[in-house]
């Protein structure tokens, strides 16, 4: 019997979690890529940091909570942080076959959701609609249900929500009803050094 079978990272993967500090400085800030991006502006980033020093939490979450700014560009500007692809799960139609590899009680608790199975090699990788590509824990648990190699890609939490709750509730595989949002794939912008990998 073999043993258990770890999350892997390769790229292009969990790039968030990087390896040293002068690595981790070279990050560039979730609401400098949001002032950079046009989608608020510093007086709006002045005001969620001052939200975030009192409440706690993340930069994005402050904002969002405020209304300064949507989860979903939020997602974008965390993709080009991390250089991770983010996902329209407005649009994708989730194969059941992908879907049984992963139990559903684990899709439920981690809210993360399988949307396609790689043939790079004989065990993936699977890829893995999550909002927080650094959940280890959860990706570690997905690639010991599943048996697979583990590729996480970002969709908001609302339509991972949504998704879960159609597709293990009601059973409908195919493209998700939900308002649509112009969540285009990301081209990877920026490759940093991950500091955990597992085989």
């Amino acid at each position: 019997m073999s043993g258990p079978v770890r999350a892997s990272v390769c790229q292009p993967c969990v790039t968030g979690a990087v390896k040293g500090g002068s690595d981790h400085m070279k990050r560039i800030p979730i609401g400098q890529i949001l002032v950079e991006g046009g989608s608020i502006d510093g007086r709006q980033l002045r005001a969620g940091l001052d939200w975030q020093r009192r409440r706690g939490g993340k930069i994005g979450g402050a904002l969002v909570h405020l209304g300064m700014v949507d989860e979903a560009a939020v997602v974008r500007a965390l993709g080009i942080q991390l250089g991770i692809p983010v996902i329209d799960l407005t649009t994708r139609a989730i194969d059941r076959d992908v879907l049984r590899l992963v139990p559903a009680r684990v899709v439920e608790t981690r809210r993360v959701l399988p949307v396609e199975l790689l043939s790079e090699t004989r065990r993936g990788p699977l890829v893995v609609a999550t909002s927080d590509p650094l959940d280890m824990t959860a990706l570690d648990e997905v690639a010991f249900a599943s048996g697979k190699l583990v590729r996480p890609v970002l969709a908001p939490k609302v339509h991972i929500d949504v998704a879960i709750s159609q597709l293990l509730g009601h059973g409908h595989a195919d493209a998700l009803e939900m308002p649509a949002e112009p969540l285009e794939e990301m081209q990877l912008v920026q490759q940093v050094h991950a500091r955990r990998f597992w085989n």
